[in-house]
């Protein structure tokens, strides 16, 4: 009988569940786009059950189609968007409140509180981030105050709280387990990536119960096991969605990098096994930990990338299909001085800007949907210009090249347009959806059919190489450019 790996891939607008043979090929992958909450300025939220329904809706969906049991699952991977953030009733199984999305901005002002206690150091010592309502433990705070019988549940030890990997798990399981990896654990803002536990101190701070946090393991585990699919299939890999396509793009070693073009845009450079923290306005989060070998990273998050093509499909109407942007594109001015600034959700790293808005400069008559197109794509490479800079002067090296994946990266004028904004060599895989692939290798240790990383570096493969067109000196003066109206928007939103 031949067998199996199905990844479960829950990410910002839709979930994707992918079915892999034992080569690691597709065999087939099915999505689900799902609802998009905006109740207030800079609030962004789901509906958890939604989510949960489509997943299960799915996994049903591509079985049947193949005509696949469940007994040739030899194991399942989830991945997911990190940071959101659900809180549930144990006994109902129902949300207490909408899932808060990592791009929510509400709790600006509970971090700014954080901020005045003088807590900016001793949080990025224990946890390796920047305050930001970016994270979970803010959201939990905000939910937990303000959801109506929040409480109640917690007075009857009936409250639980998860990312979506661990809210996923729970209704796989059917409540049995109630876990989380330590990648997502090492967004929340509540985890201490060094001992490996939960700090008492943040949640003490936060107050924050910590009866309502999930246990928290390694990204190859028994994670447990459904029986939903009509036969027992077992759960053996979890890691949040930036660092399943780190583990995708097999940057096991120090040094290698890799940037994800989805919503928004995730650079990770592997520093090794020591924690080392930022100098430079970066994240320090797991990589990854499979076995007894945990590595770190450098992260650089860009908040709008992909749903800045999506604002310009959905809300200026300039095109109906986001492959279109190619031709557009190419069809631009090159002489046109515009500039956007996408900070449609705030600024992300390195400028931790979550009330900065969006701005548009440079406008004249002659400006048009394609040099609009191609200022809001160009914007994208100068924002990674920024995340790579901090990156080299935190680790006191050069990258040399880059591995990218996600959506964005079918556009090869974007990814040209990155060559030559960084002026380094830009890597694209032959399997760009390098998120699903990665956890479909840790359920594939999980279960045997891998045997070490090794053999995921080896299964690794690229289908083009990027090299730079444009001469460094005419980049810096665009750069110079873009670096100048960023200085101004940060100084406007303080």
């Amino acid at each position: 009988m031949r067998k199996f790996i199905l990844t479960i891939d829950q990410g910002t607008t839709s979930s994707r569940v992918t079915v892999y043979n034992n080569r690691f090929n597709v065999v087939d992958t099915i999505k689900k786009e799902f609802t998009q909450f905006f109740p207030n300025d800079g609030w962004v939220e789901h509906n958890a059950l939604e989510i949960w329904n489509d997943v299960k809706a799915l996994i049903s969906k591509i079985l049947k189609k193949n005509k696949l049991k469940g007994s040739q699952i030899l194991s399942i991977g989830i991945t997911n968007q990190r940071e959101t953030t659900v809180l549930w009733d144990k006994i109902t199984g129902k949300p207490i409140y909408n899932a808060i999305v990592w791009q929510d901005r509400r709790t600006t002002g509970i971090c700014s509180a954080l901020k005045k206690k003088m807590l900016v150091s001793k949080i990025q010592k224990i946890t390796g981030l920047i305050i930001d309502p970016y994270f979970s433990a803010t959201k939990i705070k905000w939910i937990l105050t303000n959801a109506k019988n929040a409480k109640k549940l917690l007075k009857k030890n009936n409250l639980l709280f998860g990312t979506i990997d661990t809210w996923l798990l729970w209704n796989l399981t059917k409540g049995k387990s109630h876990l989380t990896d330590i990648t997502n654990a090492s967004r929340t803002m509540l985890f201490d990536s060094k001992k490996e536990k939960w700090s008492k101190e943040l949640l003490s701070v936060l107050k924050i119960p910590s009866k309502i946090l999930p246990k928290v393991v390694e990204n190859t585990f028994d994670f447990g096991e459904t029986n939903l699919f009509g036969e027992t299939i077992k759960i053996g890999g979890m890691a949040g969605d930036q660092q399943a396509a780190t583990i995708g793009q097999a940057c096991f070693h120090s040094g290698q990098s890799k940037s994800t073009y989805g919503t928004g845009c995730f650079l990770l450079m592997n520093i090794g096994s020591q924690f080392k923290l930022s100098k430079n306005r970066l994240l320090t989060t797991v990589a990854y930990k499979i076995g007894t070998k945990k590595m770190y990273c450098y992260e650089g998050s860009i908040f709008v990338a992909g749903s800045a093509i999506q604002w310009l499909r959905d809300k200026l109407l300039f095109f109906k299909n986001a492959k279109e942007t190619e031709k557009l594109y190419s069809k631009a001015n090159i002489n046109e001085k515009l500039i956007i600034v996408p900070a449609l959700t705030g600024l992300g790293a390195p400028h931790w800007k979550p009330n900065a808005r969006g701005i548009i400069i440079g406008i004249t008559r002659n400006t048009s949907i394609p040099d609009m197109v191609k200022a809001t794509i160009d914007s994208i490479t100068f924002q990674t210009y920024d995340l790579v800079s901090a990156m080299e002067k935190d680790s006191a090296s050069n990258i040399k090249e880059m591995r990218v994946d996600g959506g964005m990266v079918t556009n090869n004028n974007f990814i040209q347009s990155l060559s030559n904004t960084l002026q380094k060599k830009i890597i694209k895989p032959k399997n760009i959806e390098t998120t699903s692939l990665g956890v479909a290798y840790l359920a594939a240790l999980s279960c045997g059919l891998l045997k070490n990383t090794s053999a995921i570096t080896s299964l690794w493969e690229s289908s083009k190489i990027f090299k730079p067109k444009i001469k460094k000196s005419l980049m810096t003066n665009k750069i110079n450019e873009w670096q100048k109206i960023v200085s101004i928007l940060t100084k406007n939103y303080p």
